[in-house]
């Protein structure tokens, strides 16, 4: 089958982990390939390795990532490891390319049994992957194994190919008053 959770609301990515981890607690093999997304200090990364669930983070890192997971310090919102439209480098684009390579080589490899393409929509748009060849791909793909798809503003074709979509609203977020993220919530 192939899924979809996209919208505007908190939870995504975490309910792409969430299924994650109930297939590994069955003994599913499970990749997840985050786009525009850095190896830091998310505590679903730490909880993923400790199950035995293969993710691969394409994005820019946290330059404090390890003060981070070692309690000293909290998240200060620097916005370094945020990748926007404007501010696209060279290097945002390798990385995007990598994991769209990746992707393509779970699925002759296999032996994967479910694929989260984590933030794949916002790659996308930000026309980091070639649009056509990611239709053409997911169509032969979502027949090989069950294919996770995450990000605010899926595109309609996705939307008519998959079996699942779960558009997730936000109503109210503590961010909207000046919330900040917090430990085990937002990462």
């Amino acid at each position: 089958m192939l899924q979809v959770y996209t919208g505007e609301g908190k939870g995504k990515s975490t309910a792409a982990f969430g299924l994650a981890m109930r297939a590994a607690g069955q003994g599913c093999r499970v990749r997840i390939i985050q786009f525009l997304k850095g190896n830091t200090f998310a505590g679903e990364l730490r909880s993923a390795k400790k199950l035995g669930i293969e993710v691969f983070s394409f994005g820019r890192s946290c330059p404090h990532a390890t003060l981070i997971k070692g309690g000293f310090m909290e998240c200060d919102e620097c916005a370094e490891c945020w990748v926007s439209p404007e501010e696209l480098t060279d290097n945002d684009r390798k990385k995007a390319s990598m994991a769209w390579q990746l992707a393509q080589n779970t699925v002759g490899e296999g032996s994967i049994h479910i694929l989260i393409l984590d933030e794949v929509f916002a790659a996308l748009e930000l026309e980091l992957l070639p649009y056509k060849d990611f239709l053409k791909w997911l169509e032969s793909a979502s027949l090989r194994m069950e294919i996770v798809l995450t990000g605010r503003n899926a595109p309609p074709e996705v939307i008519a190919r998959a079996q699942l979509v779960s558009r997730i609203e936000k109503v109210k977020h503590p961010f909207d008053i000046n919330g900040h993220p917090r430990r085990g919530i937002e990462y």
